[in-house]
């Protein structure tokens, strides 16, 4: 089971800005497109289906780094994986690169935290779940801190 799934997309015209760049808040977009992808593909979860058994998650933090700009019509990987998890948070590790996989342009950590649909209250993760996280998440953390992290994936210009 992979603990770091991909995904391949293209940088669209309408999220750039007047300079070509993908617009700041597009790429949480892309980024969140990407890990409801990597969720079906890489572990078979569908969202919608959690949520019909009345439970799913929601964003209560996200950190972000511009590192490189994404560029309209650019060919980008996506990453992602669980840095680590509570019976009721998940945090996890975005990233984007270039289509060869090499330059990093955006860094993002974020903390998804579980409710419970029907009081939006938090709620606790089941067995199966907790099963899962242990098997995907990182092995060991790449950094202590967000910014220790970003330093790491920074290149040279």
């Amino acid at each position: 089971m992979t603990k770091e799934p991909e995904s391949l997309y293209i940088i669209r015209f309408n999220d750039c800005d007047p300079f070509s760049h993908l617009n700041n808040a597009a790429y949480i977009n892309y980024f969140m497109n990407a890990r409801e992808d990597h969720l079906v593909d890489a572990y078979g979860i569908q969202l919608k289906d959690y949520a019909a058994k009345g439970f799913g998650w929601v964003v209560t933090q996200h950190q972000v780094a511009y590192l490189k700009p994404a560029l309209v019509a650019e060919r980008v990987y996506i990453f992602s994986r669980v840095l680590d998890f509570t019976d009721s948070q998940i945090r996890v590790e975005m990233w984007m690169t270039d289509e060869e996989k090499k330059k990093v342009k955006s860094l993002l950590w974020s903390t998804f935290t579980h409710i419970d649909l029907k009081t939006g209250r938090r709620a606790v993760h089941d067995a199966g779940m907790m099963e899962l996280l242990t098997q995907i998440a990182a092995d060991q953390l790449p950094a202590d801190t967000f910014e220790q992290r970003m330093a790491a994936m920074r290149q040279p210009a």
